[in-house]
């Protein structure tokens, strides 16, 4: 094996690429459990039908017009959620609602095969980014570079909101203390609503940025949620730096590893998730006990 080949910036560039995707998704999950208690089951076909919106999107109007309209819809589509099944069945346990997230994600599955075929299809990068970049001397994709920028500038600006805005505060002080932050007069009803608006617009953002990476096919959605469960749990349930740190290790993980080894790149991440389960089980961020 060339270590050369290990340790080359490309295959590290790769690694933040895939790890910049990660984090839009499993910022968007993990804020809605910090905030709702909810695991959304639902999450990943959220991303599958925003790579396919955006699909058809691009292919009418260009990529950065899927980029401006797909997640705005997919936060609408948050939007009913919220309104149709989370806040009318909240009383109900988190099995019950898990399950039913996981129903929708499988309505969903069977609505895309209906309109879209089961064929995967390929969405092309926007004329701009569709070469290569000097990435010091070497050759690099431009739209991978694009995807890293994006993909953590969403998460520090995410970070940024919840670290010096007020309803940033209050979404904090309610996924740490529900009770104490309602007792103070905090709105819970409408921040709700706004992070789980916020939660699949990233969804619906992650699935137009992977449109070009990989791709778009019905099973992307199943694939890539038990990803971000990994992701989610390793980093700490209801932390979004923990999320964040999780999918970069996570990332690396992958590129190198299927440098090193393919078996290693797939059992590592279940063999980490064991292990924080049996000795940290409310993960390296601050997150709740899984």
């Amino acid at each position: 094996m060339d270590i050369s080949q290990f340790l080359s910036l490309p295959q590290l560039a790769n690694a933040l690429a895939l790890a910049s995707l990660l984090t839009i998704l499993s910022s968007g999950l993990a804020l809605i459990f910090g905030l709702r208690d909810i695991m959304n089951f639902g999450h990943g076909a959220l991303y599958m039908l925003g790579a396919y919106l955006a699909y058809s999107v691009s292919a009418r109007l260009g990529f950065w017009a899927a980029l401006l309209l797909v997640p705005p819809l997919l936060a609408l589509v948050g939007l009913a959620l919220e309104y149709g099944v989370l806040r009318p069945l909240r009383r109900r346990s988190h099995m019950d609602l898990a399950l039913i997230t996981f129903g929708l994600a499988l309505i969903l599955g069977q609505t895309v095969i209906y309109f879209w075929g089961s064929a995967p299809l390929s969405m092309s990068a926007p004329a701009s980014l569709a070469g290569t970049v000097a990435l010091l001397g070497q050759p690099y994709p431009a739209y991978r570079l694009f995807l890293i920028v994006v993909g953590f500038g969403t998460c520090a600006a995410l970070a940024g909101w919840l670290q010096y805005t007020r309803s940033g505060m209050h979404v904090r002080a309610v996924s740490s203390q529900p009770e104490v932050a309602r007792m103070m007069g905090v709105d819970t009803d409408r921040l709700g609503a706004l992070v789980v608006c916020l939660g699949t617009g990233f969804a619906g953002l992650a699935g137009v940025l992977a449109g070009p990476y990989l791709s778009v096919d019905p099973g992307m959605g199943a694939s890539i949620l038990v990803t971000c469960l990994i992701v989610v749990v390793v980093g700490g349930l209801g932390s979004i730096g923990g999320a964040i740190g999780a999918a970069v290790v996570y990332g690396f993980v992958q590129v190198i590893g299927g440098v090193l080894s393919p078996t290693l790149a797939v059992t590592a991440p279940y063999l980490l998730l064991f292990f924080v389960l049996l000795w940290r089980p409310q993960g390296f961020g601050r997150g709740r006990v899984a």
